[in-house]
């Protein structure tokens, strides 16, 4: 989705899909026939009101290379408008979209499994989280919202935060809720539930900061991002017990892996006359030593210096980066590169804004 008062190009989606330990109870489901190969979604955001989101599947290790438009193969229908989230949970996948109002539960062909239609009162879904077995969602009625895996027809129930709540992330027993702005009126919220309980624990509130957009968990570390009065984006550190936020660099993706934070920084300015001019690096955080070190050799990728990347992601299993580049306009790029941020491969993918990975084995 691209709220109307953006025009960066960067848009902040939420970062760091994460592949977790198989909790899903899909005991009663009819899985299929699948080969024992390791699995790269990607999901197209399309255009806003575009209804043009597609779903693809990549294998790294090249057997069956790359499938367009996955979903609408197994379903002989479209994503919808404005895929939002992606999220691999056991061995299904959760695809939240936007516009067309829904979150779908997936096998590994992508053929629905199950799906829920959100009420009114629910709210548009926006970003996914999970833990012991059950899926949190974000959603424009300013609540998050609780499903269990064994089903999503029916909602467990929702818990009211802020405004139009973006990232969510699991932090130990806590999910950390960004909330952005309603209205033209933004939020100076973070919202933190018990999952223990699913009741709303605390806000944070910031004479500072307001508008966040992505949350992403490193050990006990919570980081946020959020948009300046400017509309840039950059990073904050939360520190959940004391209900203290400090600012801590400037990063437009992030993601958690091997206890350490990995950061896309994709920096888009404009001119007088809204001329973009962007500048993008990445870099990994040491969390225990408070130290930034570049990451990715582009000498072969280039062009990735001054594109607008809207995907970046790390393989759990292997370290590999993902990174998703968009025009806003165009069928997107992914480039792979290793573990030690060598370039392996690029490739096109089946639709425009390509903003999440998720990974299954």
């Amino acid at each position: 989705m691209k709220k109307q008062f953006v025009k960066i190009l960067s848009l902040c989606v939420l970062g760091a899909t994460t592949v977790f330990v198989s909790c899903d109870k899909n005991n009663d489901d009819e899985k299929p026939e699948v080969k024992n190969e390791k699995r790269v979604y990607i999901l197209n955001e399309g255009s806003w009101n575009g209804n043009n989101s597609t779903l693809d599947v990549y294998y790294p290790d090249g057997e069956n290379d790359y499938q367009s438009k996955i979903f609408a193969a197994a379903n002989g229908q479209g994503l919808g408008d404005t895929g939002q989230d992606l999220l691999a949970y056991g061995d299904r996948i959760y695809v939240s979209v936007w516009g067309s109002n829904y979150l779908a539960k997936l096998d590994p062909k992508g053929k629905i499994v199950e799906k829920h239609e959100f009420t009114p009162e629910e709210g548009q879904p926006r970003y996914l989280a999970a833990k012991d077995g059950f899926i949190y969602v974000s959603t424009y009625g300013d609540a998050v919202l609780k499903f269990d895996t064994t089903s999503i027809a029916v909602s467990l129930g929702k818990v009211a935060v802020g405004s139009n709540p973006e990232g969510i992330a699991v932090a130990g027993n806590n999910l950390i809720v960004c909330n952005s702005q309603k209205d033209g009126a933004v939020d100076n919220r973070i919202s933190v539930i018990d999952l223990a309980t699913f009741t709303l624990k605390k806000q944070i509130e910031s004479a500072e900061f307001n508008n966040y957009q992505i949350a992403c968990v490193v050990n006990d570390s919570v980081y946020v991002t959020y948009y300046t009065p400017m509309y840039a984006i950059e990073m904050l550190n939360i520190d959940v017990e004391a209900g203290t936020i400090k600012h801590s660099g400037a990063a437009t993706k992030m993601v958690s892996y091997n206890e350490k934070l990995y950061c896309a920084n994709s920096a888009t300015v404009y001119d007088a006359n809204w001329v973009p001019t962007t500048n993008t690096n990445f870099f990994v955080r040491d969390i225990k030593a408070g130290t930034d070190t570049e990451i990715l050799d582009l000498t072969s990728t280039p062009e990735i210096k001054t594109a607008s990347v809207y995907l970046f992601e790390i393989d759990p299993n292997n370290g590999d980066y993902y990174v998703g580049t968009t025009d806003s306009q165009t069928n997107g790029n992914i480039y792979r590169f290793d573990k030690d941020g060598n370039f392996i491969v690029k490739f096109e993918t089946s639709g425009i804004n390509p903003n999440h990975a998720a990974f299954l084995k």
